[in-house]
C-alpha cells in the first residue's frame, strides 16, 4: 500500500476498510488541513432552481425542489503531513462499503460525511448539520514536498503537499440559506468531523468566515 500511515497496514478488504489493532505511528501520518488562503473570499450567494429529480434534491443538499438561495464557497484540503492519506481503491460501481458511499446520481464514489457545513449567528447554529461527501484526489500541489502519488476518484487520497479542491461552482458545495433572515453570520466548515480518517492533528480541520445575508 502506498505511503503507509499506520504502524501496521490499513487494508482495503473489498467490502470494508479495516485497521488492525495498533497505535498509529504519529511520527509518520497524513495531516489534513483546510487551506484558508484558497478559501477566504470565495463565499458568495446565488439563486438557483431545481426540479424534484435533481441530484441536489435526492442527496439532501437543498431543503426542497424549487428556487433556492445558496451560500457557495470553496473547500480546499491539503495534506500537510509526511505520509499519504491513502483510502484505497473504491468498491465496484453501485456498492457502498467502508468509508465509501456510491452516488447513484453522480455515478461515482464519495467519502461519506467528509465535511460538515454550518451557519451560525450570535445565538448558535442557524443552518447546518449537512455532512457533505467528497471525492478526495490530488487536484493541485500547494507545498512542494514531492510528486503526486496519483490519487483519483477511483483510488482516493491526498499526497503530502497536495490538495483536494472543491470549487464553489460544484454541486452541493454550499449551504441552502433560503428563508434565513438578513444579518451577519459565521460560515463554519469542518473536515473529517467524526475523526474517521487517519489525521495527525485535528486542530487545523476547521475554517470560519463572516458572511452578510
Amino acid at each position: 500500500m502506498r505511503g503507509a500511515v499506520w504502524l501496521v497496514a490499513v487494508i482495503a478488504c473489498g467490502d470494508n476498510l479495516r485497521v488492525r489493532d495498533a497505535a498509529p505511528d504519529v511520527a509518520r501520518m497524513p495531516d489534513l488541513a483546510l487551506v484558508a488562503a484558497e478559501m477566504n473570499g470565495t463565499a458568495h450567494f446565488t439563486t438557483d432552481t431545481f426540479d424534484g429529480s435533481a441530484c441536489e434534491v435526492v442527496e439532501g443538499c437543498i431543503g426542497s425542489a424549487g428556487t433556492r438561495r445558496l451560500l457557495r464557497f470553496a473547500t480546499v484540503t491539503e495534506n500537510v503531513g509526511n505520509a499519504d492519506l491513502d483510502l484505497g481503491p473504491v468498491p465496484p460501481d453501485g456498492v457502498s462499503a467502508g468509508v465509501y458511499v456510491w452516488s447513484p446520481c453522480h455515478m461515482h464514489h464519495h467519502v461519506a460525511g467528509y465535511a460538515n457545513f454550518e451557519l451560525h449567528d450570535a445565538s448558535g447554529l442557524v443552518v447546518g448539520g449537512h455532512k457533505q461527501a467528497f471525492c478526495l484526489e490530488d487536484d493541485e500541489q500547494v507545498t512542494p514536498i514531492g510528486p503526486s502519488h496519483g490519487f483519483t476518484c477511483k483510488h482516493q487520497g491526498i499526497s503530502p503537499g497536495w490538495a483536494d479542491n472543491y470549487a464553489p461552482t460544484l454541486p452541493c458545495q454550499w449551504i441552502d440559506v433560503t428563508g434565513v433572515p438578513p444579518g451577519t453570520y459565521t460560515l463554519r466548515v469542518v473536515i473529517d468531523p467524526q475523526g474517521a480518517l487517519p489525521d495527525a492533528d485535528a486542530s487545523n480541520n476547521t475554517w470560519m468566515t463572516d458572511v452578510i445575508l
